[in-house]
């Protein structure tokens, strides 16, 4: 269940950031450029940041805690 959530999450942030890519190429009546093609990879790509960020600090907090009971 959770990790469901977490999916949902996940596309919903990636979906949000492709359709202000693509609204930002109609209102500039570019198409699809180059650009706007390595752009929209890009929006699915960037939430992997924050996930990585996030389980980083998990981690690091495990491993505190570890150190400071061993000690």
């Amino acid at each position: 269940m959770f990790e469901a959530a977490i999916v949902l999450l996940y596309g919903l942030v990636a979906v949000a950031a492709m359709a202000v890519t693509l609204l930002e190429g109609w209102t500039n009546h570019d198409g699809l450029t180059l650009h706007r093609l390595a752009g929209l990879f890009a929006c699915m790509l960037w939430p992997l940041t924050i996930l990585f960020f996030v389980l980083h600090g998990c981690v690091a907090r495990l491993l505190t805690r570890r150190s400071r009971s061993a000690a």
